[in-house]
């Protein structure tokens, strides 16, 4: 035994140790009812993966290879004394680590929905088949000097973000597929819904377990101790940071109404992933500059994967899948020219390439054809039902997951008798409501009829006969005081007639139901613009909001009584509205005028300005006026929504 082989033993038992770290990193961000279900499960999948990767999947990946395609001589690991006395068992120990690592990944994305049975074979078949013949097209001539056609093309993947990390994200991927999403996770509206995590310090001591444990996952990659160990563990951390910071600021600046909270987690696990890849390659600037990168893409995927529906219950995909993708193909771009293997950088980043898309083509592959065979002949998930109640009680009988569960669902009962009554009231106030509604536009409807057909016909026969007398008055007793009094009484009735069609016009807005607030506000402009002359500008910056009904009417109300009052006091030649998006989910209504403006000091009563504000108030919003006497007037109201 040498100094190389304690190195050995030592990492392969912080590998080990990130069973731990995955424990607690998923058990943190499900939801309490299936905890006990998913730590089961990585107890289960590592069983599994001891005995059939040992007695069958290191065989397969590093016994003397057939064609280049598989391994083996070492099955049930006999004749592995006879190889390499010393390093044999000691190397077995290491890569099993390495296997575990892969299959634990898989079961966590399909966790709170995937029945345990079916998670079972799965990590039969990966640990015995997939990973360990893929890991044979990279990393055969580990154990035994022979060639391995990927590297031998010069695919470089040091210590397994492709072979560990890849076949477990892009497996992942297939199985979520298969498998569907959680219950609720989506609305109806198709708005992702949060199904609430057990306990995020959890999963925050998950994610240092993990950090901690890559140490060894890289550093006994090396497969020997010497002087590049340090530059390997100072990589590892260089990227976990960066991954972070690169998470986080891509969080920011594009995904403003996601919780960066996420980001996280996500961007130090992406960061570990990408930098395994090529941790004894690269300099520390260039790791910093690899996990801030595959901070960003993991933040992206996730976020692509949210848009497809596709569910991953811990990020697996993103952060395996992608975070492994992005690693291996960046060290590429970064490693230093001596550490190419004679090719240029371009056809080191094609080769790099090509691993990636054999790697998602295999795994993925493999893992769809497997997930639809299991799901056919065993079925994937549980029932509705069961999801509902929590795979603790599902799978383990859990006693105190199921008191939980009668407390919940005799609560939810007490709550629909409740609900029963209170639906009934409702819908006898809905029908008041509704009678009250449809009686006021009747009396809307009537009261509109009979201003125009009564009193507005009516006044507009007085202006017609006033004119008359006018015309007449002047030609016969050229009286220009009486002239001028009957003009005066003509203009009047003109202006009668011109508010009760303002009225007529404000009693029932309908193209302001059928058509929304962006229309109504549109044609209105169109109509002031025709009756006063005044230059009418529209600018709509920004998608309308789906106001509600109410909503909608007092925000008309409100650029109405704007419009009316610049008419009328602004001597205004043109009028801009806009409309706009603000941060924070707030609406902006900007409407301008190059009029006399006014001093705020004595005619903020006037104008109309306080039943703006209140209508603005009743929504939530605020009023802002900019003005100075001479200078026109700006007006402008916030108001909040949601989409």
């Amino acid at each position: 035994m040498t100094i190389d082989h304690l190195w050995l033993i030592v990492s392969a038992s912080f590998v080990f140790f990130m069973q731990a770290g995955f424990v607690c990193y998923e058990v943190g961000f499900i939801q309490s009812k299936n905890v006990i279900s998913v730590a089961i499960e990585n107890i289960l999948t590592f069983v599994i993966t001891t005995l059939v990767y040992c007695f069958l999947g290191f065989a397969l990946m590093f016994g003397p290879t057939h064609l280049g395609i598989f391994g083996g001589n070492y099955w049930l690991l006999n004749n592995l004394s006879l190889t390499n006395p010393s390093l044999g068992f000691v190397f077995v120990f290491f890569e099993l680590m390495f296997a575990g690592t892969a299959v634990t990944i898989v079961s966590g994305s399909m966790s709170e929905r995937t029945r345990l049975l079916p998670l079972l074979l799965a990590a039969v078949f990966l640990a015995g088949v997939i990973y360990p013949l893929f890991g044979h097209w990279v990393w055969g001539g580990l154990f035994l000097k022979q060639p391995a056609w990927l590297k031998d093309l010069g695919f470089i993947d040091f210590a397994g973000a492709t072979v560990v990390h890849g076949t477990a994200g892009w497996v992942s991927l297939a199985g979520i597929m298969v498998v569907g999403a959680r219950k609720d996770r989506w609305d109806s509206s198709g708005r992702i819904k949060k199904l609430g995590r057990s306990n995020i310090p959890f999963a925050a001591l998950g994610t240092f377990i993990l950090w901690f444990s890559w140490f060894g996952f890289n550093g006994g990659s090396l497969l020997e101790f010497n002087d590049r160990v340090g530059l390997i563990l100072l990589n590892t951390n260089f990227s976990a940071a960066a991954g972070v910071m690169g998470a986080i600021l891509t969080n920011h600046f594009f995904l403003k109404e996601h919780s960066y909270m996420e980001a996280i987690f996500a961007g130090a696990l992406g960061g570990l992933v990408a930098i395994t890849a090529g941790s004894n390659y690269l300099l520390p600037l260039d790791a910093v500059l690899v996990g801030f990168i595959s901070g960003s893409v993991v933040v992206f995927s996730g976020l692509w994967l949210e848009k497809l529906r596709l569910d991953d219950a811990v990020g697996a995909v993103s952060i395996h899948g992608f975070g492994g993708a992005s690693g291996t193909i960046l060290l590429a771009l970064f490693a230093p020219q001596e550490f190419l293997g004679g090719q240029t950088r371009l056809t080191k980043i094609l080769v790099q390439l090509a691993g990636v898309s054999v790697n998602f083509l295999w795994a993925f592959g493999l893992g769809l054809l497997m997930f639809y065979l299991i799901n056919k002949l065993f079925g994937l998930r549980v029932s509705a039902e069961e999801e509902e109640k929590g795979l603790n009680i599902v799978e383990f009988a859990d006693i105190y997951s199921w008191q939980d569960y009668l407390k919940m669902t005799h609560y939810e009962t007490l709550t629909q008798d409740l609900s029963g009554t209170i639906q009934v009231q409702n819908q006898l106030l809905q029908k008041q409501a509704k009678l009250l509604v449809e009686t006021q536009e009747q009396e809307r409807v009537k009261l509109a009829r009979d201003l125009h057909d009564g009193v507005g016909q009516s006044l507009a026969a007085l202006k017609l006969q006033l004119g008359m007398i006018a015309q007449k008055v002047k030609k016969e007793h050229q009286d220009p005081l009486l002239s001028g009094q009957i003009e005066r009484t003509v203009h009047l009735t003109a202006n009668t007639i011109e508010e009760i069609r303002t009225v007529l016009f404000n009693l029932k807005p309908a193209l302001l139901h059928e058509k929304g607030l962006s229309a109504s506000v549109e044609v209105l402009l169109q109509n002031l613009q025709k009756t006063s002359g005044i230059r009418f500008s529209y600018n709509l910056l920004a998608p309308m909001p789906a106001w509600e009904e109410a909503a909608a009417l007092n925000l008309y109300r409100v650029v109405q009584e704007c419009l009316t009052n610049i008419l009328k006091h602004s001597q205004a030649t043109e009028i801009v509205v806009s409309f706009s998006k603000l941060k924070s989910n707030r609406y902006l209504l900007q409407i301008s005028d190059n009029g006399q403006g006014f001093d705020m000091q004595k005619v903020h009563a006037g104008l109309g300005l306080n039943s703006m504000e209140e209508r603005l108030k009743m929504l939530g919003g605020t009023l802002q006026i900019v003005t100075e006497t001479g200078k026109g007037t700006t007006l402008l109201m916030e108001v909040p929504y949601d989409y």
